[in-house]
């Protein structure tokens, strides 16, 4: 059932997508060239994530929603870095890179555990902790308006 919630966080969670992606552009800019695949990555992982997660778990919450809204900006970025950990991965079985299945599938969470260490610096964990606990206050403040 759609309510003003999921509404409010799909699209909350979906811009703040695009927001830490000009972050990492602008900290790392050799990732411009992948930047429309991240970017649609974001916008994906966040639309869903604000109408399947923040936007239904945030009628539950007894405080003010930023403890939920950093849990759906953890969720977002723990899928785009998988999302992107298995592009690379698909990149490398087109190039034959890999001889056996296993080392295809083994190179994911290393994939994830590179892109983790490359955000692990203050702009973008600033921006993402900041921006989740905005979309989760906003969505708990509709979630109480419209509900």
């Amino acid at each position: 059932m759609p309510t003003a919630a999921k509404l409010v966080a799909s699209i909350l969670l979906a811009i703040s997508g695009i927001i830490v992606v000009i972050v990492v552009v602008n900290v790392y800019p050799d990732a411009a060239r992948r930047s429309v695949g991240l970017t649609s990555a974001a916008v994906f992982v966040g639309l869903i994530t604000g109408w399947r997660g923040l936007g239904k778990r945030i009628s539950e919450d007894e405080g003010s929603g930023m403890a939920t809204g950093l849990k759906a900006g953890i969720t977002i970025f723990i899928w785009v870095i998988f999302l992107y950990a298995l592009e690379n991965m698909i990149a490398g079985i087109k190039d034959n890179l890999y001889y056996q299945p296993m080392t295809a599938l083994l190179v994911i969470p290393a994939g994830m555990i590179k892109y983790a260490q490359m955000a692990l610096n203050v702009p973008m964990i600033g921006t993402m902790v900041v921006l989740s606990a905005i979309v989760g206050k906003m969505t708990k403040t509709a979630d109480n308006r419209w509900s």
